[in-house]
């Protein structure tokens, strides 16, 4: 979804594709078509439930089974054609009415048996195959890429392997309208652990969102090279991630301290290892929720840079329920299944908790750039 920014540049929220989209996305199959009279689909459908029953065990359902001669791609046309010229050698005639269909798979037939069982129907049988797409598309553009790439293919506003666009749409048009501003205090709390020397340019914001009201409950950037020697990796523990994650277990600790009559006894910033402790104007740490939840449970995290495999885990982990980041870090990103690591994951059937995943992209900074380079982990 697209709109325009404070600043003029048009941005959008792009969600993620999952593993099991990526990996599934260009897989086709080899299947026989065959030209046939128009009066003769339903003879020649119920020939070919004979022949493979079940189209040997593929589910097919996405494919048109017929489609009329002028409508097929023309790569498939050409085939018919060189086909029937093979067959029928000689002048060529006017093509008649005919519908071109999908008999099955290769794998399912062989060539020999198709050709005899359509003999009575078609005469000659016009057989020649072709590639067309084993699963489902996941979107109208991928339907249409495929329709005009392959064979005519039906978008059925689902998607199999990741979540249901309709749930995506509704969550889009909550966040659509404030995104800008929880991204711009990350970006702030980025400069300032940059400026500090604190940490890598990159800051995290979680919002709770109750009754359609959203609230930032913590602010934080990247604390690595506090007190930590230049030449390591920094302190992994104190990435923006996870001290955002670490303020809010603060917040549920020092919430639950005072209903139970507690005293709350609160760890020195310099010795915990997450940095949790708000150290700059920007960073901030309140109250995260007013019912009871676990730590995270469907709050939303907006970062600056797509997080770390480590910190990636960190979100699922913790339970929240939407991320969002605005600049992809493909060398070392989690969350992204088309990456070099190709995880993917905010959506992952073996992992115990989903969420949903978008890339705010504006264009210019897509990229791990503003300062972060594109293989460090954010």
């Amino acid at each position: 979804m697209d709109y325009e920014s404070a600043a003029g540049n048009k941005s959008r929220l792009v969600p993620l594709k999952t593993t099991l989209e990526v990996e599934t996305r260009d897989r086709v199959i080899n299947v026989y078509v065959n030209a046939i009279p128009v009066k003769q689909a339903s003879n020649a459908l119920s020939i070919i439930r004979r022949l493979i029953p079940n189209d040997g065990g593929l589910d097919l359902q996405h494919l048109r089974r017929f489609v009329k001669y002028d409508d097929a791609p023309p790569h498939v046309r050409a085939s018919i054609s060189e086909t029937r010229s093979l067959v029928t050698p000689g002048p060529e005639n006017e093509t008649p009415k005919e519908l071109i269909f999908i008999a099955g798979s290769v794998d399912s037939i062989s060539k020999e048996s198709l050709i005899e069982g359509l003999s009575s129907i078609s005469n000659p049988v016009c057989i020649c195959s072709i590639q067309v797409p084993l699963l489902a598309p996941t979107s109208h553009e991928q339907a249409a890429f495929w329709t005009s790439r392959y064979w005519p293919t039906v978008y059925k506003k689902s998607n199999p392997f990741g979540p249901h666009p309709s749930i995506v749409s509704r969550a889009e048009e909550d966040i659509n309208e404030d995104v800008e501003k929880w991204m711009a205090l990350a970006d702030g709390a980025a400069q300032e652990a940059r400026a500090t020397g604190s940490g890598e340019d990159i800051g995290v914001v979680i919002v709770t969102r109750k009754n359609g009201i959203a609230r930032p409950v913590a602010i934080a950037g990247d604390a690595r090279w506090l007190d930590w020697p230049h030449s390591s990796r920094g302190n992994v523990a104190a990435h923006a991630t996870l001290r955002a994650i670490a303020m809010v277990a603060d917040g549920l600790r020092a919430r639950d301290e005072d209903q139970q009559g507690v005293s709350d006894i609160t760890i020195p910033a310099d010795t915990g290892i997450f940095r949790d402790q708000p150290r700059m104007p920007t960073e901030q740490c309140r109250s995260p929720i007013d019912d009871d939840g676990y730590l995270c449970h469907d709050l939303e995290i907006y970062c600056t840079h797509e997080p770390c495999v480590m910190c990636s885990m960190a979100i699922v982990h913790s339970r929240f329920g939407r991320v969002v980041f605005r600049r992809r870090m493909p060398s070392t990103g989690g969350l992204c299944s088309d990456g070099e690591l190709g995880h993917g994951l905010f959506w992952r059937k073996e992992l115990n908790w989903t969420l949903l995943a978008w890339h705010w992209s504006s264009g210019t900074d897509s990229i791990g750039t503003c300062g972060v380079e594109s293989d460090l982990h954010a």
